[in-house]
């Protein structure tokens, strides 16, 4: 015994010793570790610790599932009807799916890999489900920012039908007492009205209890109501807590990345070169680049809030991407017209001349947002989206043709008669200076439609004269000469003689008191500000011309003729 004592003793000394060699190692070991794989190593540690505790609270979770299903196996054994045995039945299957999930969570942290990750082709694919679960968030913030006032309705409503049956009860009461106040002496029958009455007395005892308790509850729910600015403060307040950071973060991943793209986009436009990245080839690849840059940017995003672990912004990122699809499958038709006009190959194209509104436009630039451009109005660039080109058509231009039919400083004569000089045309607007400073505004439309005549360029004014047939003889050849010299003579003292392209006077028209004069001048450019004027002049040079040759200018007579 002595022996065996000693050798125990012996043995005992020989662990310390190895134990201590194998600390010290250890010790040595861990100083040759750098601070990373230390920190690896003890987060490693944390980790399992933290799945043996976790796999010994399943564990005691699945040994109470099992009990509970072992309990409902002998209620089935012992259920009398086959109501029972099918409610007990259901309750089992839950039980044993619940138990099945238990075992896959002790599995999943022992080993750390899921069925999943193992079998993912079996893994099911339900839309609905999946659509479901990516609305639930939302349903769920929906449901518990309106818990308080549902429930405040419904104990409302719950109150208000518990009074109602209160007061029915009562007045049934009421008449069955009366009726057995009056009623024979009859034991059966008043057997059974103290049978009714007693049953509704406890329906009115029901009722008031029930109406009892929604008042207290009623009460209690109102008491912690909040106002609505209160509310709104938490609603926004506990939104920033926990998901503003989030939120700012998607915004700028999403800002940089249409920001960094689009600069991609104009660089490699840039090294094509002007003159040929309005080709149809690029034309085609900007549009996939484009494409490619809203989906890119969606993509980050919704990577951004899934890295945070957010799935109220990620689902809703992917509703809103599903929701754009779904818009852009809708319109497909709109959608291909607008791609036919944006390659160059559709009714409008670039360089052409558009007509909007009665005004032509040069299409300076056909893109996802197409610059139009008039040089003759003021501002006569503007920039309008592809999709109101839809319907539109353009036509090649004409070196020859105006953009507008005067210019800012030109003089235009209007069908109403109005004769003034244009100081200022816009896309929206002519404004007309007649002579003494008075501004006419029309818009470009109504201005159109007055067919204004240009008098700033070459213009020929023309006026009626007649006179009396006294002078018939000399009417054909020599009045016509004699006043066009005067009048040639006395215009060229209202106007620079080298602007005077021509004076005309012809006979036209034997009129019904008159022979009837045409007299004509042309004029040259520039003299727009004279045209009024000279339009009085030749008036007054034709009966300056008739009373210096004595010729008798008519006036319309009417004759009477008397029947017999």
């Amino acid at each position: 015994m002595q022996y065996i004592f000693s050798y125990l003793l012996a043995l005992r000394s020989l662990v310390s010793a190895l134990t201590l060699i194998l600390l010290i190692s250890a010790s040595a070991n861990a100083q040759t570790l750098t601070a990373e794989e230390q920190a690896a190593t003890e987060q490693k540690a944390k980790v399992i610790e933290a799945s043996i505790k976790a796999i010994g609270n399943i564990l005691d979770a699945q040994k109470a599932k099992q009990k509970i299903i072992k309990d409902l196996r002998r209620a089935i054994d012992k259920a009398q009807t086959d109501v029972d045995k099918k409610q007990i039945g259901e309750e089992l299957k839950v039980q044993n799916a619940e138990l099945a999930q238990l075992r896959d969570q002790v599995i999943i942290l022992a080993t750390g890999v899921s069925q999943t990750d193992i079998d993912p082709v079996n893994e099911g694919f339900n839309l609905q489900k999946e659509l479901e679960l990516l609305i639930r968030p939302f349903v769920w913030i929906l449901k518990s920012a309106t818990e308080n006032a549902r429930q405040i309705e419904y104990l409302k409503r719950t109150l208000l039908a518990a009074t109602k049956q209160q007061q029915t009860a009562a007045d049934a009461i009421e008449r069955i007492q009366l009726i057995i106040d009056k009623v024979p002496k009859d034991k059966r029958v008043a057997k059974q009205l103290h049978t009714i009455l007693q049953d509704w007395k406890d329906r009115q005892l029901t009722a008031k209890d029930k109406a009892t308790t929604a008042e207290q509850q009623l009460q209690s729910r109102l008491s912690k109501r909040v106002d609505a600015g209160d509310t709104t403060k938490q609603a926004f307040t506990s939104f920033f807590n926990d998901r503003g950071r989030n939120l700012i973060y998607g915004i700028l991943g999403f800002s940089a990345v249409l920001v960094v793209m689009r600069l991609l986009r104009r660089i490699i436009l840039s090294s094509i070169g002007a003159p040929r990245n309005r080709t149809f080839p690029v034309r085609v690849g900007a549009l996939i680049f484009d494409l490619a840059t809203a989906a890119t940017a969606f993509g980050t995003t919704i990577a951004i809030f899934n890295s945070y672990n957010d799935w109220l912004l990620t689902g809703f990122m992917l509703l809103l991407f599903i929701a754009i699809g779904w818009i852009t499958l809708k319109s497909l038709p709109n959608l291909l017209e607008q791609v036919t006009l944006l390659l160059n190959l559709g009714a409008v194209q670039e360089g052409e001349r558009l007509v909007i509104n009665g005004v032509p436009w040069r299409v300076a630039k056909l893109d996802l947002y197409t610059s139009l451009v008039n040089p003759s109005l003021r501002g006569g660039s503007f920039t309008v989206p592809v999709r109101e080109l839809k319907g539109q058509h353009s036509r090649l231009v004409d070196d020859k043709e105006k953009w507008f039919p005067s210019e800012e400083g030109d003089w235009v004569v209007l069908d109403n008669g109005l004769w003034a000089e244009v100081v200022l045309q816009s896309p929206e607007a002519v404004q007309l200076r007649e002579e003494g400073g008075a501004i006419f505004y029309y818009t470009v439309q109504s201005f159109l439609d007055q067919n204004p005549k240009n008098v700033s360029t070459d213009y020929r004014v023309t006026i009626e004269f007649g006179i009396d047939y006294s002078h018939q003889a000399i009417a054909a050849d020599e009045i016509p000469k004699i006043l066009r010299e005067y009048i040639e003579c006395e215009i060229c003292k209202m106007v620079d003689p080298e602007k005077i392209l021509g004076v005309y006077v012809t006979l036209f028209r034997a009129g019904a008191s008159s022979l009837d004069y045409e007299i004509e001048v042309d004029v040259g450019e520039g003299m727009g500000h004279l045209y009024e004027p000279i339009e009085h002049g030749l008036a007054r040079f034709a009966v300056q011309c008739c009373t210096k040759n004595g010729w008798t200018i008519p006036f319309p007579q009417l004759t009477l003729h008397r029947g017999d």
